[in-house]
């Protein structure tokens, strides 16, 4: 959940982004795959030990991968001052 609470603590220190609407829902869709990633896998933690631990893999990788694609795999910092960039 590094860039939720990346952007977290800026929200927090710096008050409210002012991103353009198209910016804003793609910061809200990372929040919102980083959470579900998480669920994902504290789910998948309650299977530990058992034959049934990985079932959740392939949706946590799905989950990843549509993660890579609104990040680009950038650094949080790095991924707000672009985000901040004009198209």
């Amino acid at each position: 959940m590094k860039y939720s609470k990346y952007f977290g603590l800026i929200t927090r220190d710096k008050g409210s982004l002012n991103l353009s609407t198209a910016q804003f829902q793609r910061l809200m869709n990372i929040v919102f795959v980083e959470g579900a990633i998480n669920d994902l896998s504290k789910a998948k933690q309650t299977y530990k030990e058992t034959n049934q631990f990985y079932r959740y893999e392939t949706i946590i990788f799905k989950e990843n991968g549509k993660l890579s694609e609104l990040t680009g795999n950038l650094e949080p910092e790095k991924l707000l001052r672009e985000m901040y960039q004009p198209n």
